[in-house]
Formats: C-alpha cells, structure tokens, sequence
C-alpha cells in the first residue's frame, strides 16, 4: 500500500529585491562598525592602553575615567549575556529541528 503524503507546514516567503537586501547589508555592516569600535574603545579603557586622541574623542560626555571604565565592563557583561542566549537559542532550534525530522 502507498503511503499518503501529509502536506508540510512551510510558509513560502517572497524573496526581498536585490535593492532592499543591499540596503540590509549597508545599514548592518554600518552598525557592526560602530558596535566594533565602540567595543575596541572600551577594551582600550579596560586594558589602559589609550591614547590621547582617543581619550580626547571619548572625554567628550565629560565622564571620569571610573565611569568609562564600568560602562567597559558592562558592554562586556551584556555582550557576553548577548552571546550565551544566541547559542542556546540556536542550540534549541537545533533539538527542535531533529524533532521535527
């Protein structure tokens, strides 16, 4: 006897323009600049390794250096959060996806 297939649940998306998936790109490489440099400054505070117009770009907020030095160790803290909730978020969809198999 043949088995009878069972439709699947896929939802079938349309495809984003060649225009629109550019635009994407730009704008998250832009924004994985900024997040890149302002992560390579607060390593600088953190490590003591900085320079003077580094520190003269930075003293713009007028913050001590106390200051920039736990808003250094706060990017770290979420960004590490940041990252252990992308791995078990990736690792779920994972066991959810050899469920489904």
């Amino acid at each position: 006897m043949k088995k009878t297939r069972i439709p699947s649940d896929l939802i079938i998306r349309k495809h984003s323009s060649l225009l629109t998936m550019f635009r994407r790109a730009v704008i998250l490489i832009g924004l994985w600049l900024i997040t890149g440099y302002i992560i390579y400054i607060n390593f600088c505070f953190l490590f003591n390794a900085y320079s003077d117009s580094l520190v003269s770009d930075y003293l713009v907020l007028n913050l001590s250096f106390h200051s920039y030095f736990v808003f250094a160790i706060l990017v770290l803290v979420v960004a590490s959060i940041m990252i252990a909730f992308g791995w078990w978020r990736i690792k779920k969809l994972e066991r959810q996806a050899k469920k489904d198999e």
